[in-house]
């Protein structure tokens, strides 16, 4: 069984979306908007 760890996206604040420069804001990459990333514990 694998331990997995939870940890709120640095790149949107656990927001789930960023600001864009122009305006408007974007689903987060790097969560792909759920405000968390998921890392798996070696």
């Amino acid at each position: 069984m694998k331990e997995t760890i939870q940890t709120v996206c640095p790149y949107c604040s656990g927001n789930g979306y960023v600001q864009l420069v122009l305006g408007g804001s974007e689903t987060c990459y790097c969560c792909s908007g759920k405000g968390v990333t998921v890392k798996d514990k070696q």
